[in-house]
């Protein structure tokens, strides 16, 4: 019987170890986000307007903390993410891909992009001001967190294209490994016997 493939083709080794970090990633997310909506829907009215601006601040800013942290979990690692399904893509059959994913992929790039800026800048004012005191280095953590927020958002969304690619790829190479299998080779036929029924 075949064994399942464990990575696609294209694969490095701990790709799949960083595949299960990005789905963490996006579980978390959710989570975050889940929480989130419904926070607002229940402490804004009905055309959004929260009933206490300040409160309202404060929970969007642990949102955008919650996500970031999760965020770091794969941060580093995203850009290998990205080259890898881009590389999966050129072995996908036609058949089997998605339009969006090749534009969802770009979507995440520039995320990452903006990801970067947001942590850069973050670094840089800390450099400046290396005695701030705790409140404006949160402050500060929060500032980085609010700015990185739609970029971050737009992980937790397009996100799961990298985890379908990765999977279309896999099932993919795993498809190819057990069409080439040769079949058993069939039994020696015995002169002057019959199979009984």
């Amino acid at each position: 019987m075949p064994q399942p493939v464990p990575s696609g083709s294209t694969a490095a080794p701990g790709h799949q170890e960083m595949v299960s970090r990005l789905s963490v990633f996006l579980r978390a997310a959710d989570a975050a986000l889940d929480s989130w909506y419904l926070y607002s829907d229940e402490h804004s009215d009905l055309d959004g307007w929260p009933y206490d601006p300040e409160s309202y601040d404060e929970r969007k800013a642990e949102r955008d903390g919650a996500v970031w942290r999760a965020f770091n979990a794969v941060g580093e690692e995203a850009d290998v993410l990205l080259d890898a399904a881009e590389a999966e893509l050129d072995h996908i059959p036609i058949a089997s891909l998605q339009n969006r994913w090749a534009w969802q992929l770009t979507q995440l790039r520039e995320a990452l992009d903006r990801i970067a800026a947001a942590r850069t800048e973050y670094r840089s004012l800390l450099a400046v001001h290396p005695h701030a005191s705790p409140d404006a280095r949160q402050a500060a953590v929060d500032a980085r967190n609010a700015e990185a927020w739609n970029a971050l958002y737009g992980w937790s969304v397009h996100g799961r294209a990298v985890l379908e690619i990765h999977t279309t790829a896999v099932r993919t190479a795993a498809g190819a490994r057990i069409t080439t299998t040769p079949p058993p080779p069939a039994p020696p036929a015995t002169a002057g016997h019959t199979t009984r029924r």
